[in-house]
């Protein structure tokens, strides 16, 4: 071995004579002292701030009226503790000639009755939404609480008041500092979001810049002439005169070169994990992981170094090879990225719904299709204009009217204000599915839900919103204001011609959000900010509070709901899957499944039954008996490619795989009841045939920036919105942590294996 260990210990040598090295070293150690400084300072969250605000409308509304309310309730208490300037403009807003209060003048105000303690009653708060920190809080004597605890206690008694003005903000909070100066309080964030932000976005883009592109490039630099200076007059001729084997000592060389960069990356991983861990607070052991990822995307890109090397003899053709190799691997992910963007995506179903024989979908790029039996493809009947960031809503079948609904929610810088609201479009075999004129969805619609009478239900954060099914087709009507400030006046309306506000004033549903209707009944279930709540509609059709619980956990925690005729299921992102009791809403069954991923969505079947269909994150679906909590033992084909679900009959699933192929499963056998599989289209044939068996045989270094993500941050899949805007069902990302890792390593050990297979059968 001492012969091998004398050539590595040589190849270390040589890349320790290399200039570049030195400065790659002081260019590391001078980053880490400049990011040294850099630390956080532990605060309570008590300040409310512009980004705090959910809507602006909503809290001056809420204060306005108020204002202008004889009845005492805890809002009108907080606009008589606020100064006699703003309770006057408060009361006169609307008034000729009298300005509204502005959003920061508002905030002002809010802010000024922290340090406060008269303006509070304890009876009229008792009526109020509290959270589980407030009445924490408010059992506690008020003696024994600090300063800052007073303040927060001030400002959630103020986000109990005003509901559903405020995002709830977790009371830690941390302020960035560098050295002995503060951040401003732009970079004031809570401790949550803060190792979100760090974890998931500083943390794996320093290292990958730093390492994986300008680390590793400058690596080859320096390693490039190690193997062809091997093959110089007599430095070949020394070493195949000892008793050593000549793969070995192209192998030896090779982890020479290797053992340098270990170095170089184990300095600067150790060093930003002692700055975060010290300055920041954080000790993400995970970070260590990366310097054997590091060093192994350095062996991929060294392979390729090296085999040239001893091909050509030439550092400079070695260098320029391992580039080409590079380049082609980026050009290689790039084109199936854009065929995944343009091609895949797009054309990816994300709801589904079947009305007498006749399948219909909803696509990624927001365009509505129903399935041509005959010509065996997907026929359009609502198209988007590219890039217009269109979402459908719907379809969904109403059989009591023999209708189909869709509507198509657009997007765009100057939306909220361009007009008025999105116009809902029927489908029938009458108008042999041509879209007809509906009336316009409530503002801010979230989702449609099918009423067991075969109303539409709409939902959003303004509330539950109903519409009869004989009602639903447009009728013609005088033309309207248009334009910017018609638009605006039009989301400033409670309701919309058609439909009926039916939940009542004090629900206030909030972001994140999930709704769902009882099948064989007219309640409605629905989870808003850590709560759980059960309405019940009375005989003029609006809903009622019938029950309502505060589930455990962080109340801004983003899940989805799922209503059968005797249960309730919820996934909540952070506590895992739970079955309620319908009617006490007491928690039955927590449900332990294999599934490693996170649930998107549930599906529960319209006709009844106690079944619950899953989706996760990574496109597997399991179907669960909320009677038993436990999961149905079938047989669902094409996991791992599942795209969407629903229910055709409580005995019947549904299922979209592999982009826009549909199946219908019998969940008594497992057997599969029909099937719609399109044609393929040019592109999607060059995407199938082309791009994705040359992506799949091609090495993939780049993706192992995906591993490193996943490795830093502890987890498998990520978000990609953030907690307080989006639901389960949005904008989940699995990572390809081993998959790249699998590809590189079998394509590094080929490479090896035929640097050993040329220096042995060649003649030097």
């Amino acid at each position: 071995m001492k012969p091998y260990i004398a050539v590595i210990t040589d190849a270390f040598r040589e890349a320790l004579a290399s200039r570049v090295l030195w400065l790659v070293l002081l260019g590391v150690l001078l980053f880490l002292a400049v990011l040294a400084p850099l630390g956080v300072r532990d605060e309570v969250t008590t300040q409310f701030k512009r980004f705090d605000v959910t809507s602006s409308q909503r809290l001056k509304s809420l204060l306005e009226s108020s204002a202008k309310s004889t009845r005492d309730s805890a809002a009108s208490r907080v606009v008589q503790a606020l100064d006699p300037t703003i309770q006057t403009r408060l009361r006169d807003a609307g008034k000729a000639n009298v300005d509204r209060l502005r959003t920061h003048e508002v905030l002002d105000g809010l802010n000024g009755l922290l340090d406060k303690q008269d303006w509070h009653d304890a009876e009229l708060w008792k009526s109020t939404t509290r959270l589980s920190e407030l009445r924490e809080l408010d059992q506690a004597d008020a003696e024994t609480l600090s300063e800052e605890q007073l303040r927060r206690r001030n400002r959630l008694r103020l986000e109990a008041a005003l509901p559903g003005a405020f995002h709830p903000r977790s009371g830690d909070s941390v302020r960035l500092r560098y050295a002995a100066f503060d951040f401003p309080d732009a970079f004031v964030v809570t401790r949550t979001q803060f190792l979100e932000i760090l974890n998931k976005i500083a943390l794996p883009l320093i290292v990958n810049l730093l390492l994986g592109v300008l680390g590793v490039f400058i690596a080859i630099l320096v390693t490039g002439s190690i193997i062809p200076e091997m093959f110089q007059s007599g430095s070949l001729q020394l070493l195949l005169s000892k008793p050593i084997s000549r793969s070995l000592l192209f192998l030896a060389k090779f982890i020479g070169g290797c053992s340098f960069v270990f170095v170089n990356i184990t300095l600067m991983i150790v060093g930003l994990w002692l700055i975060v861990g010290f300055r920041l607070q954080i000790w993400n052991h995970n970070l260590l992981l990366c310097i054997p990822l590091f060093v192994f995307l350095f062996v991929v890109y060294y392979s390729v170094s090296a085999v040239a090397g001893l091909i050509w003899r030439n550092a400079i053709v070695s260098i320029a090879v391992t580039v080409i190799f590079w380049m082609a691997c980026f050009l290689v992910d790039v084109t199936h990225e854009l065929f995944d963007q343009l091609v895949a995506q797009p054309a990816t179903i994300t709801q589904l719904a079947q009305l007498d024989g006749e399948l219909f979908a909803a696509t990624r790029k927001g365009e509505v299709l129903r399935y041509d039996e005959e010509e065996s493809k997907w026929q359009t009947l609502l198209e988007t204009e590219f890039g217009s960031g269109t979402r459908a809503l719907g379809p969904l079948a109403l059989p009591e009217s023999d209708q189909v609904l869709v509507a198509q929610i657009s997007s765009g810088r100057f939306r909220q204000f361009s007009g008025s609201n999105d116009n809902l479009l029927l489908l029938s075999s009458r108008e042999e599915w041509k879209p007809i004129d509906g009336i316009k969805l409530p503002p801010g619609s979230r989702e449609m839900l099918a009423g067991s009478d075969g109303a539409l239900i709409v939902y959003g954060t303004r509330g539950i919103s109903r519409a009869a099914a004989g009602g639903l087709e447009s009728e013609p009507s005088e033309k309207k204001d248009s334009g910017m400030f018609g638009g605006l006046m039009s989301m400033l309306q409670s309701e919309t011609d058609g439909f009926t506000v039916i939940s009542p004033p004090d629900l206030n549903l909030d972001t994140p959000m999930s709704v769902d209707a009882v099948p064989r009944s007219s309640s409605v279930v629905a989870y808003t900010r850590g709560r759980l709540i059960r309405l019940t509609a009375g005989e003029d059709r609006r809903l009622k509070i019938d029950r309502e619980i505060s589930l455990p956990g962080a109340a801004n925690q983003r899940g989805a709901i799922a209503a059968t005729s005797q249960h309730l299921m919820i996934a909540r992102e952070d506590s895992g899957i739970e079955i309620y009791d319908l009617q006490t809403l007491e928690k039955l069954y927590d449900v332990d499944l294999d599934a490693a991923s996170t649930p998107t969505e549930l599906r529960a079947a319209r006709d009844g039954g106690d079944r619950v269909a899953i989706l996760f994150a990574d496109k597997t679906v399991q179907v669960i008996d909320t009677s038993m909590g436990t999961s149905i033992p079938v047989s669902i084909p094409h996991q791992g490619s599942i795209a969407q679900l629903n229910w055709s009959d409580s005995n019947t699933l549904l299922i979209a795989y592999e982009l826009d192929h549909v199946l219908a499963l019998d969940l008594t056998d497992g057997s599969v009841q029909a099937t719609w599989q399109p044609e393929r289209g040019i592109w999607r044939w060059l995407q199938d045939w082309i791009v994705q068996p040359i992506h799949t045989v091609f090495p993939k270094p780049g993706e192992l920036g995906e591993t490193v993500e996943g490795i830093v941050i502890g987890e498998r899949e990520i978000a990609a919105g953030p907690p307080s805007e989006v639901d389960l069902a949005y904008d989940r990302r699995v990572l390809k942590i081993w998959q790249p890792l699998v590809n590189c390593g079998i394509f590094t050990l080929l490479m090896l294996g035929c640097g050993c297979y040329y220096v042995s059968r060649q003649d030097f």
